[in-house]
């Protein structure tokens, strides 16, 4: 019995060190992970407004606070911060198709869905948009002040999100909304 466990554990081990010199191939290969800066949300007035500044690769029409660029064959993670006065908290981020409130379209089929995953900053709970680009933030965390979302970047597009933050004092409920483009992999 005792020499059956130690000859399958050398061929196990000898399967596994001649695999660990593999290096993947192909377009996963060529991702590369990239963490543009914070989006950093803030309250003003009662009004929840991005304050941090645009990428410099975001197109003329989109360039302003929060504007994020993928480039073509990276992923991105990005993180969400709250500054805000005590009881405001993260309760929904909404993620569509074109680059403004008056032109989304969040009708997502599931593989734009899974273009995106949210996941607090322990990364133990990972959410995806439901078919109308809505990921409930509360499922995180009832007080979430931060969080992080993974954008695969599979598919080229001019995505429009936005995050919504709520005062559980007041109930009063605010939108910040940039837009992110997608370059895709090919």
């Amino acid at each position: 019995m005792k020499i059956r466990h130690f000859i399958l554990i050398s061929i196990s081990g000898v399967l596994l060190s001649s695999c660990a010199g593999v290096v993947p191939k192909g377009p996963i290969a060529l991702m590369s992970v990239v963490t543009p800066p914070d989006i950093i949300v803030t309250i003003n007035a009662g009004a929840a407004e991005i304050t941090s500044t645009g990428s410099p690769d975001c197109n003329p029409q989109n360039k302003g606070n929060g504007c994020v660029h993928i480039k073509k064959g990276s992923t991105g993670l990005i993180t969400f911060k709250l500054a805000a006065p005590p009881f405001w908290a993260f309760t929904s981020f909404e993620i569509c198709k074109g680059n403004t409130n008056a032109n989304k379209d969040c009708n997502l089929n599931v593989w734009e869905r899974m273009e995106f995953v949210v996941t607090g900053n322990a990364g133990v709970t990972a959410l995806v948009p439901d078919s109308s680009g809505v990921v409930d933030l509360t499922s995180l965390s009832s007080g979430l002040d931060s969080f992080i979302l993974f954008d695969q970047n599979r598919i080229a597009q001019v995505y429009y999100y936005r995050v919504q933050v709520c005062n559980s004092n007041t109930t009063v409920c605010s939108w910040a909304d940039p837009p992110m483009e997608n370059e895709g992999t090919n």
